[in-house]
């Protein structure tokens, strides 16, 4: 599992709002402790800073507008939900604590007062990330756009990871999740039943909680009333994920085609994402912007996989115009077996129970190898001088 932040012992600090008194004693106190610009920024500017570098810490000046800043915090939470946010003030006030605190900033600091909590704050942020070794790995699956297969997918690659391996898969779509219909199973507590204590989630609330399949595949399910969830926040899907990946050693999260903000901290702690699409122009396209949207909240091409599902003998797109025009290698395929695929969705059984020697169950089979190669190995960009296709004009490239 990754962690959203630079994983070294110096801090990377982004500064904001602050006065040059204030800025002078920030520099003179985290000299030794942290990398940060030489002078602060306004709100519109730290965000946009925020957002390309995924600093370690946010420190941001309450005193000149505080309401400006409180927005400006729950702004950054909802986009980076894992950066660590220390509110700095010249006096300590009871309702602007309170205030900070509701916004998401983790710490309020008073200066010049209190340099030796400053210095401390920002150690822990700095070494925060340490906390990601010895986690399992985190898969997310997503989706160009609805019914390319996210559900199927995931599923059949947490069976086959679940053999060897103590495998979690978390239903991730909170409008549409359907992993508990198409499994046949009926879990006793769902997403909704884990929610409400997801701040206080350990690995035990978390085994407690999941339905044991019996490929022996752990899955979180979504309830059958989806108006039970709501709205998802970042730091609740970041707390589920993390008590996850302490307790599996694989995590695939089904995250179906939406992102919100519950959905883009899965993306951003998951250590490598299957992007799903199928050969044809409308998903292609999706596929597109669903990458130009994951790389603008800051995740690494490096980390996304594409993965051709229920490919046709003869496709309208081949996997060249696909490559060129996504940047990005294709890394595995699934064939078209609607027959079979059907069968055995509405069965609720994993395909390999029902037609064990056809060939998509071994296509399937193999994806997991993907997730032990390395994923820069995987996906190189392909030439960016190689001669693009006249297919390249639907994506304006």
């Amino acid at each position: 599992m990754r962690y959203e932040g630079n994983p070294q012992s110096r801090a990377t600090v982004v500064i904001v709002s602050v006065d040059e008194d204030t800025l002078e004693t920030i520099s003179d106190t985290l000299a030794a402790e942290a990398d940060f610009q030489k002078s602060s920024v306004d709100f519109g500017e730290g965000l946009d800073i925020v957002l390309r570098s995924l600093p370690d810490v946010v420190l941001v000046g309450i005193d000149k507008d505080p309401g400006r800043a409180v927005e400006f915090a729950k702004l950054v939470r909802k986009e980076n939900a894992r950066v660590t946010l220390i509110a700095v003030g010249g006096t300590r006030d009871a309702d602007r604590i309170l205030a900070a605190t509701r916004a998401g900033f983790a710490d309020y600091i008073v200066l010049p007062d209190d340099t030796e909590q400053l210095r401390v704050s920002v150690q822990t942020a700095a070494f925060h990330a340490e906390e990601a070794e010895g986690k399992g790995l985190v898969v997310a699956v997503v989706g160009a756009k609805g019914g390319v297969g996210c559900t199927f997918v995931s599923t059949h690659l947490a069976a086959e990871l679940a053999a060897i391996h103590r495998v979690l898969c978390i239903d991730a779509d909170f409008t549409m999740g359907d992993i508990a219909p198409a499994m046949d199973i009926v879990p006793k507590d769902t997403m909704a039943d884990l929610l409400p204590r997801a701040s206080q989630v350990d690995e035990r609330m978390l085994t407690g909680t999941v339905f044991v399949h019996p490929s022996k595949v752990h899955f979180l399910c979504q309830p059958d009333d989806i108006d039970r969830v709501g709205a998802v926040s970042g730091d609740d899907m970041y707390n589920i994920i993390n008590a996850a990946a302490h307790g599996y050693q694989y995590v695939i999260i089904d995250i179906g085609d939406q992102l919100d903000e519950a959905t883009t901290v899965a993306l951003s702690v998951a250590d490598q994402i299957l992007l799903l699409t199928t050969p044809d122009v409308v998903s292609v396209r999706d596929s597109h912007r669903m990458v130009k949207a994951m790389t603008a909240i800051g995740i690494e091409r490096k980390r996304i996989n594409v993965v051709l599902n229920r490919v046709p003998k003869q496709p309208f797109l081949t996997r060249e115009a696909i490559e060129n025009n996504l940047g990005l290698r294709i890394v595995g395929s699934i064939s078209d077996d609607p027959r079979r695929v059907d069968h055995a969705i509405n069965d609720g059984k994993l395909l390999r129970e029902v037609y064990p020697k056809a060939e998509i169950v071994s296509e399937l089979a193999r994806l997991v190898g993907l997730l032990s190669d390395d994923p820069e190995d995987l996906n190189p960009s392909p030439d960016p001088d190689q001669k693009k296709s006249l297919f390249g004009r639907f994506f304006g490239r």
